[in-house]
């Protein structure tokens, strides 16, 4: 199978997948048929801010990810200095060839080597909201073909718009799930397995018309307009299967 045709692959699995973890999965086959070991989707923080708030997901080794993050690394890291401004792919070791690193800057790449990541590819990428974000790559050795950098910006584009959907979705299932009584979540369920009102207050032993209330309040809190749409949405955002 031609790299090409695996990022289509994984551009159609992704907007399937619903799963977090299987994503990454996913991802990580993806990246390795371009010789990648490990990756980071991140969105790119504005200087001075930390950048654990800003991991989607990560492939990097648990505890590079663990130094990175409490060394604070991204305030003195060249690569992610060059993210501010990029908005082209680029190779690490092209990136930072020439330039007179700081001692800090050069701790960073070599405690990264130290985990295998000696060189990599930096695809900015950006959403219909204007947020930036970047899918780093990395490995012992890169072999890029000169298409490969268009078709990484693809799965990179893919990746981040399906992950970003991912976590608005849990974040909606966190809300709705706070919002939502354990009885409205039950009679919505109820809803969705196709039973009648009248079938899901002999089920809860209620009375129809407070089944009725609680189906009204749930479609009400979903932001649904019948009870057909409600059970959509509380699908959608994982509250009921």
């Amino acid at each position: 199978m031609n790299r090409l045709q695996s990022a289509l692959d994984f551009i159609e699995a992704i907007s399937r997948q619903s799963d977090v973890d299987a994503m990454l999965e996913q991802l990580r086959r993806v990246v390795g048929r371009f010789g990648f070991e490990s990756f980071l989707l991140t969105g790119v923080p504005d200087p001075g801010r930390r950048i654990d708030g800003y991991i989607m997901l990560s492939g990097w080794n648990q505890g590079w990810l663990d130094r990175y993050v409490a060394e604070d690394y991204v305030q003195v890291d060249p690569i992610a200095r060059r993210l501010q401004t990029a908005t082209d792919p680029f190779v690490w070791s092209e990136a930072t060839a020439g330039l007179d690193l700081s001692a800090a800057a050069s701790r960073v790449m070599d405690e990264a080597s130290g985990f295998g990541m000696k060189d990599g590819l930096c695809v900015p990428l950006c959403d219909l909201d204007g947020r930036r974000s970047v899918l780093s790559l990395a490995a012992r050795t890169i072999d890029l073909a000169p298409a490969d950098k268009g078709v990484l910006h693809l799965v990179g584009m893919y990746a981040q718009n399906r992950i970003r959907e991912m976590i608005e979705a849990r974040r909606e299932a966190a809300e709705s799930r706070s919002v939502l009584s354990p009885r409205e979540r039950e009679c919505l369920q109820w809803t969705a397995a196709g039973k009648t009102s009248w079938e899901i207050s002999a089920i809860l032993h209620l009375s129809q018309s407070t089944t009725d209330g609680y189906i009204a309040s749930a479609t009400r809190k979903l932001g649904a307009t019948n009870r057909t749409q409600a059970v959509a949405v509380g699908i959608r955002r994982g509250l009921i299967q």
